[in-house]
């Protein structure tokens, strides 16, 4: 039996065209002999993704890329895939490009909705990622995060610079507060030493120990307990209670006038607090000194220029 060349022709191109279908779908990594349907999405740019590309949802191959074509209309990309028909995409779902197209590792990554939401019909189109891809993100935010960590190094070192500066001058503020912290303590110290704060210390000592003696003298009177003896006792113990309170007295006058030495002190009042709040009275001092100096020098080396016009009577 033969057969005519046109029929062997035929064959062949039927042939040929399953070889190349079969052969597709394998490159296309799509099931042969399982049927897909079609979806599509649409981004504003499509990352190095290409038709053949894997769709993958949850890190799992689903399906193709099957076209990516750039819509000059609307200047968007469009991306036509297919997904195996026993995969059920939610509807809530969004599509994304991700991957590098370096490394040729660009997929298309679904990201699914609520699993109780229905499936998306065949042909609906998914939306694209809410705020972008991840590296469109880092991208956006990358010389925002640059720019603010360049501007807060700037400003530590602008402070760290006004603060040594600050240390190192000895008129500035900070250094005048330390000074007069210091000057304040050595007030305090002084006057601890106080002939009268130590008196009142002394008298309430001396108070302590008439309570003490009043204390066993009323132990001991206990059993003799007469009109006279009680009224003695209460006289002492008035006594003792009007010196308390003159000490007392004493002692708080003691305190108010350190707190107004303090006071005025600290408000640059009288020659203490000049001294330690005004630096023109320092810088005064040390002028007049440069001149005193710069005087003796020129008397040392011209006394001519002073004694020339000057007879005996006028020196003695």
């Amino acid at each position: 039996m033969t057969y005519s060349k046109e029929i062997k022709v035929g064959l062949s191109i039927v042939v040929a065209a399953i070889v190349f279908f079969v052969g597709l779908r394998f490159l296309q990594n799509v099931p042969i002999f399982k049927s897909s349907y079609a979806l599509q999405t649409e981004f504003q740019d499509a990352g190095g993704l290409v038709a053949g590309n894997p769709v993958q949802m949850k890190g799992v191959n689903i399906g193709t890329v099957e076209s990516v074509k750039l819509d000059l209309s609307d200047q968007v990309v469009r991306v036509i895939f297919r997904v195996e028909e026993d995969v059920k995409v939610p509807q809530g779902s969004f599509a994304e490009a991700s991957g590098f197209s370096a490394l040729s590792g660009v997929k298309l990554a679904i990201t699914p909705g609520p699993a109780s939401n229905p499936p998306v019909e065949p042909g609906s189109t998914l939306p694209g990622p809410p705020q972008g891809g991840i590296l469109e993100q880092l991208s956006d935010a990358g010389p925002r995060l640059v720019s603010r960590a360049d501007s807060t190094l700037t400003d530590a070192s602008i402070a760290m610079q006004a603060l040594s500066e600050k240390v190192s001058n000895p008129t500035s503020n900070l250094n005048q507060l330390i000074s007069a912290l210091e000057q304040t303590g050595r007030n305090l110290e002084r006057a601890t030493d106080d002939e009268a704060l130590g008196n009142t210390i002394e008298n309430l000592e001396a108070v302590t120990a008439d309570l003490r003696r009043l204390s066993g003298e009323t132990q001991a009177a206990e059993d003799s307990l007469s009109e006279n003896n009680l009224g003695e006792i209460m006289a002492r113990l008035n006594r003792s209670l009007n010196k308390l309170d003159r000490n007392l007295a004493n002692l708080e006058r003691s305190t108010t006038n350190l707190g107004e030495i303090t006071d005025k002190i600290n408000n640059g009042d009288g020659t203490a607090g000049r001294l330690i709040n005004d630096p023109s009275l320092y810088n005064r001092l040390d002028s007049a000194a440069v001149q005193a100096n710069e005087l003796l020098r020129d008397l040392q080396e011209n006394p001519n220029r002073y004694l020339d016009d000057m007879t005996l009577v006028k020196v003695f």
